[in-house]
């Protein structure tokens, strides 16, 4: 199916519209903990569902997420107010919740909350928060990890999955259970399986669908981010690595018509300065990618005495 150059812009007005009506958003970026608070399924789902009831007390309407070992990114819909309040509200949850498995305490958890100014940097931060899992472990891709919504954008088979039970139909023991409280107050209209609130129940994905102008251009931004990731990375003062399978495409853009076996060793030197300047790799990456050896990668960036990687 082809769209003529009119249909496109009619479409990206229609979501500029939608991104003013649907709006403000905020991005909400957990502290990357140097421990991990979800170590195990069961310790997931907690996580889950505390997202899930930290999202209906406070109002603040989630549109999109993903729950790493230590950390969590969110995009949610309404008032500062309401986004402080969420924030709050998953912070005291975890903290009580850490502290009866005997960790760390997060007290000390730090919340960054910014608000999303244009459509663009709306785009860009659901791809890099769909694209986590998939940068960060080799068994996932973006729409297969479980603990996060992009399983749920312009998902057609969305119909064929358990839709779970209703919460007002679950015993209340079993509320008690997943609310960890007797204040078991929760929408109608979420849905549970397997003592976990399903992100399809809570998770506003039409919301996040009608801000992208197609489905293919929500998965091209999803399956092309390289050094935008980089970037928006650094924005929140995380790290990452991009997988040595993107690393070697991206080398093909930047010395088109040459295969990586025959890149002369001057090539392969500037290929690593660029690695390390825009792709933040690993001097380990580095050497398995471009077949130079661990003394060569040093002499250009050497490691402190340290550890710390050298920039």
């Amino acid at each position: 199916m082809s769209y003529e150059r009119n249909d496109f812009w009619d479409r990206e007005r229609e979501c500029e519209r939608s991104f003013i009506e649907k709006g403000p958003f905020y991005f909400i970026t957990t502290e990357n903990l140097d421990w991990m608070p979800y170590e195990s399924r069961d310790e997931f789902i907690v996580g889950t569902n505390l997202l899930a009831i930290s999202a209906a007390r406070s109002n603040f309407l989630i549109v999109d997420d993903i729950q790493m070992n230590s950390h969590h990114h969110i995009m949610g819909s309404g008032t500062y107010e309401r986004a402080i309040a969420f924030a709050d509200q998953l912070h005291d949850l975890e903290r009580k919740y850490q502290l009866s498995l005997g960790k760390p305490s997060l007290k000390k958890w730090e919340i960054r909350i910014d608000r999303v100014q244009d459509l663009k940097q709306f785009r860009n931060e659901v791809a890099y928060t769909d694209r986590n899992a998939y940068v960060a472990r080799r068994d996932s891709m973006p729409t297969g990890y479980p603990w996060g919504s992009a399983n749920l954008f312009f998902n057609g088979n969305l119909w064929l999955q358990k839709e779970g039970i209703a919460f007002p139909l679950i015993s209340i023991r079993e509320k008690r259970s997943i609310c960890r409280s007797h204040n078991v107050n929760l929408p109608s209209h979420y849905r549970v399986e397997d003592g976990m609130i399903l992100r399809r129940s809570f998770v506003q994905f039409g919301i996040t669908e009608i801000l992208f102008n197609s489905a293919n251009q929500y998965f091209s931004l999803l399956t092309r981010r390289g050094e935008a990731d980089i970037e928006m990375a650094r924005l929140l003062g995380e790290s990452i690595q991009i997988p040595s399978e993107e690393i070697f495409q991206i080398l093909a853009s930047w010395f088109p018509g040459t295969m990586l076996k025959d890149l002369s060793y001057a090539q392969r030197l500037q290929a690593a300065k660029m690695m390390k300047q825009r792709l933040a790799s690993s001097n380990r990456q580095i050497t398995q990618v471009l077949r130079l050896t661990p003394a060569e990668v040093e002499r250009l960036f050497p490691v402190p005495a340290d550890g710390a990687p050298s920039f």
